[in-house]
């Protein structure tokens, strides 16, 4: 048994983390640590459906925290807008795919977290967990129908942290606030409907 209560090596670690963070340099901001390489769908009879291709150059005090076991929360959003020529363009499917990436030391494996279906991906490496949430492949939209065929459509994506859904520890360190809340630029292409 532990020398220490539970909730002391929960602190105790959190200091740990927090001291090894601290020697950590900042993140460069010049530099894109996730990039949409490619973007776009295919259509399954009148299904659109997306495929896309992140590169990711995870930060290294990001990585200590996964490796810590913090639950760190990845995301991509993707948006289906109709253009308008004097006003805002006008979003017509909003759809946001959540993962978890852990540690789990005593299976020792990293998990992703499938947010929006509760699946859980095991991993023997970091990098392999990381690679399964850069590649989506044959994702689900919307039918194309649902699109007027008389209007314009673009769609886009970005991928990076949903800060909003990082753990308490990491989210209440002012240090680091600015540098947990990272996405891509938003990748842009356009939504073409079949001929008739």
């Amino acid at each position: 048994m532990s020398a220490y209560p539970a909730s002391r090596r929960h602190a105790l670690i959190i200091v740990v983390l927090m001291l090894g963070l601290w020697s950590i340099p900042l993140h460069a901001k010049d530099e894109d640590p996730f990039v949409v390489d490619r973007a776009d769908f295919n259509l399954d009879e009148s299904l659109l459906r997306l495929n896309l291709l992140i590169d990711s150059q995870i930060p290294s005090y990001i990585l200590i925290a996964i490796d810590q076991g913090f639950a760190v929360p990845l995301m991509f959003e993707v948006e289906i807008r109709s253009e308008k020529k004097y006003w805002f363009d006008e979003k017509v499917v909003s759809l946001k795919q959540q993962y978890l990436l852990h540690h789990q030391p005593m299976l020792d494996s990293f998990v992703v977290l499938d947010v929006n279906t509760s699946e859980r991906h095991y991993f023997d490496t970091r990098k392999a967990a990381v690679q399964f949430t850069e590649v989506v492949y044959n994702y689900p939209m919307l039918d194309i129908n649902n699109l007027a065929p008389d209007k314009d459509y673009y769609a886009r994506v970005r991928f990076g942290i949903d800060a909003e859904e990082l753990p308490l520890p990491l989210k209440s360190s002012s240090l680091w606030d600015n540098d947990w809340d990272l996405k891509s630029d938003w990748y842009e292409w356009e939504v073409v409907r079949p001929e008739p």
